[in-house]
């Protein structure tokens, strides 16, 4: 168990948690990204995403670390990144991907995602990374809002290619903060 701060902590996820990651995404991943989905149908993400073949195939990715987010010891979302990645095929090394981030929505607006970002900056800065990356949806305001505040600038766009998506809905942007 790490700790963020005397009521929030993070809780490695493996291999015997697949039960509990799906069922917490269930609860948190519909209020926020439901609408982007063709009838409302997240499913196929979610069980893509969270199965027990992908679930094993990110804990064993080099550098990746994998995370429940808890507060007064209640799962209240996840968090995974990698070190040492690059944002394209053509460089940028050296950097930590923020990968997943997700948090119920009770848990938002109460500096528990700050929080967060500040420890991945500091854990990337200890293994030598110089920039922090993120993709995030463009329709997601709050978000994109939080992220320009803690210093992530967009760099990219990226639609995606989820053919259950919104067709308008698809759009992505590709975000960045120098360490």
């Amino acid at each position: 168990m790490i700790t963020i701060s005397s009521n929030l902590h993070l809780e490695k996820i493996t291999i015997y948690n697949q039960e509990d990651l799906m069922a917490l995404m269930h609860e948190i991943y519909p209020p926020a990204y439901k609408h982007l989905w063709l009838k409302e149908d997240y499913n196929w993400y979610l069980n893509y995403c969270f199965s027990k073949e992908n679930l094993e195939i990110e804990l064993n990715e080099k550098d990746a670390a994998y995370y429940f987010v808890l507060q007064n010891s209640q799962q209240i979302g996840i968090l995974r990144f990698v070190y040492n990645t690059s944002i394209t095929e053509l460089g940028k090394k050296n950097t930590t991907f923020i990968h997943r981030i997700y948090l119920s929505h009770e848990a938002q607006g109460k500096g528990i995602a700050k929080q967060l970002f500040n420890w991945i900056e500091k854990q990337a800065y200890f293994k030598k990374n110089k920039v922090l990356w993120l993709k995030a949806m463009n329709t997601q305001t709050q978000a994109l809002k939080f992220y320009k505040k803690e210093g992530f600038k967009i760099q990219d766009t990226i639609r995606l290619d989820f053919n259950l998506i919104h067709e308008n809905l698809r759009g992505m942007v590709l975000m960045t903060k120098t360490l």
